[in-house]
């Protein structure tokens, strides 16, 4: 079986999205060969991955980032080529409704992975509910047409739900990690000693795009909260994005990595004593399974599909929005030597359990279930339906 995985993330990123589309393509069975398409500055054309050279544009309230024009007739030419038995779409952008048009010209049954709410993203960037609100019925346009749609989260799947995507066809595909590249084997003196943090001045790390939608806002308030409380500290943060300038300005303690390679992540992780993700817009969050399997216990958001990748009081902890709640927890791993070591224990175990070849089962499952299902939607109209409308 061939399998075509359509997405607006170019492997030149390093993100969830990719983490992910990575380990499909590397623990693929037998019985199914992958091949990732995707539009970039520069085309890059081998067994597993198609990237046509394209024509760049900025992304609303993303302006340092941008999406590509998708060339249709030639992803329709390669996939003929390439013998496609299956569309998998991973995104509502550009190249998402390139996927859709393949599907419908050469009558392929299509599977939908659902990886970031971008709903949510455009309400809280853009401050309008009546643009997040069109977002969210073009996505679940978009998704309704596929047969199989694979959401990270049980959250994630509630809240597709709840945005009346068809709920037969929505199943859970949980996220995995690498234990070999993450591991508590990375710990590093040197960098540590690099950063200024020890066992008396612990440093608590978040990775990720630096931007509003991830919650960061509330980290300036934990810093002021935690020295309140007379606990000595440091905030590392590893990533880029367009709230870094401001997080420089009220994190005035924090050290700011910029964006870092995989390897550079991996021992960011295992060199810190807490990793902290605010977020609350997040469907998964493959950072929190990374951070664990570096025997790194984490503090996440009560809210979103993150909560679900952890275990609550034993691997770290679950807190609400109130800043108080996070200084509490923080105070309690950091101060609490042998509760933190267990935790660390626990968090790698946990990790273990989690690795890529389980947990990719389920999307392997959608695609041999879509091939041999009678097919109960005309894909000839996927382009079809009426324009989505607001609500």
């Amino acid at each position: 079986m061939n399998v075509a995985i359509f997405t607006d993330n170019d492997f030149v990123k390093v993100n969830g999205v990719t983490t992910t589309l990575r380990a499909v393509v590397q623990y693929a069975p037998d019985d199914v060969r992958v091949r990732v398409y995707t539009a970039a500055e520069e085309g890059s054309d081998r067994s597993d991955y198609f990237a046509l050279r394209s024509l760049g544009l900025p992304i609303p309230w993303y302006g340092e980032m941008r999406m590509y024009v998708p060339r249709l007739r030639a992803y329709l030419a390669q996939a003929v080529r390439d013998r496609i038995d299956v569309v998998h779409v991973t995104t509502p952008g550009p190249v998402g409704l390139a996927a859709l048009y393949v599907a419908s010209r050469l009558r392929l049954p299509l599977v939908g992975s659902f990886h970031t709410d971008l709903a949510a993203y455009t309400t809280l960037l853009s401050g309008s509910p009546r643009l997040g609100a069109l977002m969210r019925e073009y996505m679940r346009w978009l998704y309704n047409r596929c047969a199989r749609v694979l959401a990270p989260s049980e959250a994630t799947r509630a809240m597709l739900i709840a945005a009346k995507c068809r709920p037969e066809t929505l199943a859970v595909w949980p996220r995995g990690v690498d234990t070999e590249l993450f591991s508590p084997a990375k710990r590093s003196r040197r960098l540590r000693d690099r950063w200024h943090v020890s066992d008396r001045r612990p440093a608590i790390l978040y990775v990720g795009r630096v931007s509003a939608e991830k919650g960061l806002r509330m980290l300036p308030a934990l810093q002021r909260s935690l020295h309140s409380a007379g606990l000595q500290h440091r905030f590392i943060i590893a990533g880029q994005g367009p709230m870094r300038g401001e997080l420089e300005r009220d994190l005035w303690d924090g050290v700011f990595t910029g964006a870092l390679s995989r390897l550079e992540v991996a021992e960011a992780f295992a060199s810190s004593d807490l990793f902290v993700f605010p977020s609350r817009t997040d469907t998964a969050g493959n950072v929190v399974l990374e951070a664990q399997a570096s025997g790194l216990p984490v503090i996440v958001s009560s809210d979103g599909g993150p909560r679900e990748n952890m275990e609550d009081g034993r691997t770290g902890y679950v807190c609400h929005e109130a800043v108080e709640d996070w200084t509490e927890k923080a105070m309690a791993v950091l101060r609490d030597e042998p509760l933190r070591g267990g935790m660390r224990e626990r968090a790698r175990d946990y990790a273990l359990s989690r690795r890529w070849d389980r947990a990719l089962k389920p999307l392997y499952d959608a695609y041999r279930s879509v091939v041999t299902a009678p097919r109960t939607t005309d894909a000839g109209s996927l382009l079809t339906p009426a324009v989505p409308r607001v609500p």
